[in-house]
């Protein structure tokens, strides 16, 4: 799933479990422009700092099932807000 924020189109993998290898989001995040993806799966709310098979960093969002109806809310947080900024 693909979701649009500010003129950026953010991936979104949806996961059965916690644990899994990201593969189509890792080959998405290694031809974008920015450093942003967003997984959602049964764990919690969480923001790590991750990296593709290639190298490349950037940041994932875990985000709970539960949380899906505010999706576009939570990634405007996950790419805005100055505190989660290095």
């Amino acid at each position: 799933m693909l979701v649009r924020y500010d003129g950026l189109i953010v991936p979104v993998e949806v996961k059965a479990g916690k644990t899994g290898v990201l593969r189509s989001l890792h080959q998405f995040v290694q031809r974008s422009d920015h450093p942003y993806a967003v997984r959602m799966y049964k764990g919690k709310l969480e923001i790590v700092e991750n990296s593709t098979p290639a190298g490349k960093p950037y940041k994932l969002l875990n985000l709970p099932y539960f949380l899906s109806g505010k999706i576009k809310e939570y990634i405007e947080w996950f790419m805005t807000d100055p505190l989660l900024k290095e």
